[in-house]
């Protein structure tokens, strides 16, 4: 299959710009909002319509290809030395596994021998990501990685000024743009979202041209063949204009995030997490995705992250024994219990626990528990009154409390639940309840 730039030049302004000048409404409501619509009802949804959006404006935005005349810089393209690769993944295990100190020691050769090499402000740039995923209704987090992605885009921009074809500079943009419009889109700003996705595919693209085969490419180029595919298969819209579109393959798609998940760089724990994300919640094959989610649980101990992302993939899944048994290996796993990470964790586990408890083994004294320290922990962290746990908690709370006939204490938690001004289903179930209940 030929590079996809070209194919994207071939299709041309000429032939786009009055097309999607036309396209820009949709039965009298712009397009961002026609396609966004089904994907704020579903967040897995979010994803192939943001990336629809990079493919659909990227012919008429994307930056010119390779230079022909650019001097090469003074800092060399160490992805292509295979000493500094093999120190590079094993130095990302530790960055995943929530570890900088050593991850960075793992290449401080390179780092004393190559300072300006951007790659290190992007390690720092992805430890910073970390408290932001790990908690995503807490905003302390914010201004931190941003900054840092900033350091990352400079350091990139400063190589690029003096060599457009600096293979690593591309490389590092891309991965810092990719990981800057996931965090747009987490915080429901759905333009600059699309607007550094774009300039990420736009990177992907000017690779290719020089380095089809290079794993971390693949990642980029495996998303957008898959998910390509998807939007003219699922999205109405997509289909009406899919003669514009590069053609999609969704196998095609999965095989490059697999050769990702396999030999990739820097990507690689992303491209598995993206394969088990796309088997659970578009190819219908839950299997297969608990394979990959189950492999970043067991590489990945001291990522709390991955532990409740394993959790909550086996509750969706109603697995509750499976589950159960990953919730105590969580619980009991070390780590300083007053840390955010720690907190975040088991308010989200005893949360797990307190439903599997309450609905699948009728455990109502058990689950009572659970809720109690889910709530501790939530209320140790921020914005305590507005957190989902939190909600869930008392709303489950005031439930046993009336199964108990305790009338009162069962006000004070529908009461809590029912206060936030957020769309969130135990508020409004919380506030139902008071009436049913004539608590009011």
């Amino acid at each position: 299959m030929p590079p996809l730039k070209p194919l994207l030049k071939s299709q041309g302004k000429p032939l786009l710009k009055p097309a999607l000048k036309s396209l820009l409404k949709s039965q009298g409501k712009p397009l961002l909002k026609t396609l966004l619509k089904p994907a704020l009802k579903s967040l897995s949804a979010l994803v192939p319509a943001l990336i629809f959006l990079s493919i659909l404006f990227l012919p008429l935005l994307a930056a010119s290809g390779y230079s022909e005349t650019a001097d090469e810089s003074t800092i060399p393209s160490l992805m292509m030395d295979d000493d500094f690769i093999r120190d590079a993944r094993t130095a990302i295990e530790y960055l995943y596994n929530r570890d900088l100190e050593t991850s960075l020691e793992k290449l401080s050769e390179w780092r004393r021998a190559y300072p300006e090499h951007p790659v290190w402000p992007l390690w720092k740039a992805l430890d910073a990501w970390w408290p932001i995923l790990i908690d995503l209704e807490n905003t302390t987090y914010d201004e931190l990685f941003l900054a840092e992605a900033d350091r990352v885009i400079d350091a990139c921009e400063a190589i690029l000024e003096s060599d457009p074809n600096h293979m690593d500079a591309l490389v590092v943009r891309s991965v810092i743009n990719g990981q800057i419009a996931r965090y747009y889109s987490n915080r429901y700003r759905w333009y600059r979202s699309f607007l550094h996705g774009r300039r990420a595919l736009r990177d992907f693209f000017r690779i290719e041209e020089e380095h089809p085969d290079l794993p971390d490419m693949q990642f980029g180029l495996g998303m957008y063949r898959y998910f390509t595919a998807f939007l003219v298969e699922e999205y109405a819209i997509a289909r009406t204009i899919s003669w514009m579109l590069p053609s999609g393959d969704r196998q095609e798609g999965l095989s490059r995030l697999a050769v990702a998940a396999d030999s990739s760089i820097f990507v690689e724990p992303e491209a598995t997490y993206f394969l088990g994300h796309i088997y659970l919640h578009f190819e219908k094959e839950p299997d297969k995705a608990l394979g990959y989610l189950r492999d970043l649980y067991h590489r990945y101990p001291d990522n709390s992250y991955y532990r409740r992302l394993y959790v909550r993939s086996l509750y969706r899944l109603n697995l509750s024994n499976e589950a159960l048994t990953a919730i105590h290996e969580s619980l009991d796993h070390p780590m300083d219990p007053e840390s955010h990470e720690s907190r975040t964790m088991r308010e989200d586990l005893f949360a797990i626990r307190g439903l599997i408890r309450y609905y699948h083994q009728a455990d109502y004294e058990g689950a009572k528990n659970d809720f109690l320290e889910a709530l501790s922990h939530a209320e140790k962290l921020t914005p305590f009154a507005e957190r989902s746990n939190l909600v869930l908690s008392l709303y489950y709370l005031g439930e046993l409390n009336i199964r108990q006939g305790s009338r009162d204490l069962a006000r004070y938690y529908y009461s809590r639940a029912a206060t936030p001004d957020i769309d969130h289903p135990h508020v409004k179930k919380a506030r139902e309840a008071l009436r049913t209940h004539r608590l009011n």
